[in-house]
């Protein structure tokens, strides 16, 4: 059997969180490149709403395992309808591969409701967007300029880098856009056939003239990398700069023998209980020496923000206040975000008899 038919047949109609989602239609964008959109039950409508810029997580019989992977979302809330994640064929990437392959129209896959905190800010914010995508990194770009066009009066730039001109994903639907939005909306090709990588001094000059601007990147590393480190040189506040960072997790093997090691070095901590701050209030909670902060607070009735929980999504991303705690596996925050006393709930565990921490609002 087909891991395809797997998928259509297999009994389990929500697990841990997942609902089984029907694929309505799959999309060739590129000669590597497809889209899947799903159909959302009328009953999961509410579930299912989502911010421009967010992506769903999608859980995959491979094997004898499940394969966890997060994509975003290419569709836009405000302008469509339709739920659709584009993913790009990764060389020897198991998932990609499969449903660049063999996923079509009737097929089901579990997956779990949009989450992420690469969106836009605050409505009343009237600043310059400067979006830098590259490859696939257009994905929740485009979603983020879709909703900015049609809620906002703000000014709109895409810096778009591509291998070469087969390989620009949604290149007829972002010329409408222009040509539509002319007045707001500047678009930069940057190919690395012709153009070479982005360099520092480029980014340097392809931001000058913006004002108070607000910076998104998505993209493979070595492109964010230079997009933000040239920013951040030329003085821009690092608050207004997003990026979005993905990493395929570990095998659950893996994943199952560093949560035990995790599991041991946090059975000796003197916690008892944790205060929790979400959503303005404030929660003081029985902790059991092993678990992490997400297990306290899911065992206590809460529901915190959550995703992959395993570490590279970003979706519980919470502040540590007071205390301290060990953090297992992180492949989302960088160090001067844990030195600003950024965890993961799902991945975090409580190392010191007082400890507190905060949901950003």
């Amino acid at each position: 059997m087909s891991e395809a038919q797997t998928l259509a047949t297999a009994p389990v109609v929500e697990e841990n969180g997942y609902y089984r989602l029907t694929v309505e239609k799959v999309i060739e964008e590129t000669h590597d490149t497809k889209s899947v959109v799903f159909a959302i039950p009328e009953a999961l409508k509410s579930a299912f709403q989502y911010k421009a810029g967010q992506f769903l997580t999608l859980k995959v019989p491979y094997g004898e395992q499940a394969l966890i992977r997060c994509y975003s979302l290419a569709s836009s809330p405000d302008t469509e309808s339709e739920h659709k994640v584009t993913i790009k064929r990764v060389v020897d990437g198991r998932i990609s591969n499969w449903i660049n392959d063999q996923v079509q129209a009737g097929d089901e896959i579990l997956v779990l409701p949009p989450a992420g905190l690469f969106h836009l800010g605050k409505e009343s914010d009237d600043g310059d967007i400067v979006l830098f995508g590259g490859g696939s990194g257009i994905t929740p770009v485009i979603s983020i300029l879709k909703t900015a066009l049609h809620t906002t009066q703000r000014n709109i730039k895409l810096v778009y880098a591509n291998r070469d001109d087969q390989s620009v994903v949604f290149n007829a639907e972002l010329r409408a856009l222009m040509q539509a939005n002319w007045q707001r909306l500047e678009i930069v090709h940057l190919l690395d056939s012709i153009h070479g990588y982005l360099s520092g001094p480029q980014v340097t000059q392809l931001v000058a003239g913006s004002s108070n601007p607000e910076f998104f990147i998505c993209g493979p590393g070595p492109f964010m990398d230079t997009v933000e480190t040239a920013l951040l040189a030329r003085g821009e506040d690092k608050a207004r700069i997003h990026v979005e960072r993905f990493v395929s997790p570990q095998d659950p093997k893996e994943a199952a023998e560093i949560e035990a090691m995790a599991q041991a070095a946090a059975a000796e901590t003197e916690a008892s209980s944790i205060e929790v701050t979400l959503d303005d209030e404030v929660h003081q909670l029985d902790y059991e020496p092993g678990d992490t902060l997400l297990q306290t607070i899911t065992k206590a009735g809460i529901d915190a923000p959550r995703s992959c929980e395993e570490g590279f999504c970003g979706a519980c991303m919470c502040k540590v206040k007071r205390g301290e705690v060990t953090l297992n596996v992180n492949d989302v925050l960088s160090p001067e975000e844990v030195e600003e006393g950024w965890t993961l709930a799902c991945q975090g565990r409580p190392m010191s008899a007082d400890v507190s921490i905060e949901f950003p609002d």
